[in-house]
């Protein structure tokens, strides 16, 4: 009996199961997808996309921060 392809053994999705996956790889993934549902519109985007839109997610957090700062200040608060 011949074994199917490891193409063939993966799910309907094109993901490897995790008992044929590196150990690191199946917590990387979960923060991943963790990380998909944090910043806003990577529900369903790729690798790439999402660290993109992370990092311009994280920059415009940071400007929020600085002027809600300023405002308080300006305020007296």
């Amino acid at each position: 009996m011949r074994r199917a392809s490891p193409r063939a053994r993966r799910g309907s999705r094109g993901m490897v199961p995790l008992r044929e996956r590196k150990p690191l790889q199946h917590p990387v993934l979960r923060k991943l997808r963790k990380l998909k549902q944090v910043v806003p519109g990577c529900r369903s985007v790729g690798l790439q996309a999402l660290l993109q839109r992370t990092a311009n997610y994280i920059s415009f957090l940071e400007l929020k921060a600085t002027v809600l700062k300023k405002i308080l200040s300006h305020h007296g608060v």
